[in-house]
């Protein structure tokens, strides 16, 4: 009888496995199918799964509740490698979009290429926003050819007075000369705005809040701290995250929008680093106030050779990145995830949908790249739903 019995057993366990691998067999053609025909379900799916769900895998700090994935209209940011200089590209989730700086030092391989390449691939023709946070050749160099190959409809320049160069007055001429074509097929002259004060710059669901020195404050004169300290710090929010842009921002800078109360209680998640990541700039008390999780370095540097003639990135602000901790402990993940460096990690884009989802890649790092998961099965087994991934980045998907 005992023989019987474990042979019997042996049937039925042979009989489970071969059910077990219908059922697999099945999950996948169900997966494929959903992924070529309803990917809308397939996101709908793992949205729901994700949903306030996150995991701290380095054990630095609390877990937050992100969800990595990102669904919905989205807002884009990236950061393009152009060398020793500044080049962001934002398309907003309402349709509108953003440069903000085209540049790159002097002696070195003008951005144009790079940059117009990567409009012409976004398929842009208008630019709604053309952002100049000041007139240093590093991020004014082709912003004149921009005017001349795109329409521009509004600037946001810093004062007049900010530059003296022949490069900044070209600038200026053509910047005010500008018009486009609006939607009823009118040329209409392009708006101009200064970036002086407090002024925020809106849109369907995001906003980006932007301070600068009053006028009566204003520095000038062709001191190189002044001229990178009229660079305004900006707030972009979208999807309850936020975006710090700095242009080339610097302790005088910082300083001002501290004492200003600016930046009291908000908590950030992704820093564009002030001055391509130079010593003067990125203090610690504005590291503090900000809150970060995310870096992005704009130079032509590294972190093993960082610029000869500036050494950007400096070994000090390198320090304070890497060094970081949250001045308040609390939910969020505590002091950087990761670092970008756009010479060693090329362009860096940040992804974030209207679900609060954030992926950001780096075109020559992926093993830097965070927040994405190949999802490789979506199963029930009648009351809860299961996804079966393959993990890359900092998360875990559970039932």
């Amino acid at each position: 009888m005992a023989k019987s019995r474990t042979a019997k057993r042996k049937k039925i366990t042979k009989g489970k496995i071969i059910l077990l691998v219908v059922i697999v067999l099945i999950i996948i053609a169900a997966l494929v199918a959903l992924w070529y025909f309803r990917p809308d379900v397939l996101n709908g799916i793992i949205a729901s799964l994700t949903k306030d769900k996150g995991d701290d895998t380095t054990g630095t700090g609390g877990g937050q509740a992100d969800n990595p994935y990102v669904t919905g209209d989205t807002l884009q940011m990236t950061v393009l490698d152009i060398g020793q200089g500044d080049c962001i590209y934002i398309a907003f989730p309402d349709g509108k979009n953003m440069i903000m700086d085209i540049g790159s030092e002097v002696g070195s391989t003008s951005p144009w290429q790079h940059a117009n390449e990567f409009l012409q691939q976004k398929n842009v023709t208008q630019i709604d926003y053309l952002f100049i946070t000041h007139g240093d050749y590093d991020h004014i160099r082709e912003a004149k050819k921009l005017i001349e190959n795109y329409e521009i409809k509004a600037f946001y320049m810093p004062l007049d007075k900010a530059q003296d160069s022949n490069t900044w007055l070209n600038l200026l001429d053509a910047a005010r000369a500008e018009d486009y074509t609006d939607e009823n097929g009118n040329k209409v002259d392009s708006q101009y705005n200064n970036n002086v004060g407090s002024y925020t710059i809106s849109g369907e669901n995001w906003e980006m809040k932007c301070y600068s020195f009053d006028e009566a404050d204003y520095p000038t004169g062709t001191n190189a701290e002044k001229i990178n300290a009229v660079s305004p710090i900006c707030l972009l929010e979208y999807a309850d995250r936020t975006i710090v842009l700095t242009g080339d921002a610097n302790e005088m800078t910082e300083e001002y929008v501290l004492e200003k109360g600016y930046l009291n209680n908000i908590d950030t998640d992704i820093l564009k680093v002030g001055h391509h990541g130079s010593k003067s700039s990125t203090t610690q008390a504005f590291l503090d106030k900000i809150d970060a999780e995310f870096a992005i370095i704009s130079t032509s540097g590294t972190r093993e050779e960082p610029h000869d003639d500036y050494t950007h990135p400096h070994p000090d602000l390198l320090a304070r990145l890497d060094g970081y901790t949250d001045a308040v402990p609390d939910a969020d993940y505590n002091g950087f995830r990761q670092i970008y460096i756009t010479a060693s990690d090329g362009d860096i884009t940040v992804t974030i949908g209207e679900n609060g989802g954030i992926n950001i890649t780096a075109s020559e790092a992926a093993d830097k790249n965070y927040g994405e998961v190949q999802v490789t099965a979506v199963f029930t087994d009648g009351e809860k739903v299961y996804a079966v991934c393959i993990k890359r980045g900092a998360y875990v998907v559970q039932e």
